[in-house]
């Protein structure tokens, strides 16, 4: 997952973890595994925007 602007990644991880966001992987409702998957690929990518490669 790759993000263009810190803006992009912070309101993907807004939304993913709104308590009304709903996703479907798979063909079913993700589980929190799922979850923290792509909140771990967001915040990975985050961190490479802001040049925190020392974290990834």
């Amino acid at each position: 997952m790759e993000f263009e602007t810190v803006k992009e990644a912070l309101e993907y991880l807004l939304t993913l973890n709104n308590l009304k966001t709903r996703s479907i992987v798979d063909g079913h409702l993700a589980t929190v595994d799922d979850y923290k998957e792509s909140n771990l690929e967001a915040l990975y990518s985050l961190c490479d925007l802001l040049g925190l490669t020392d974290f990834i």
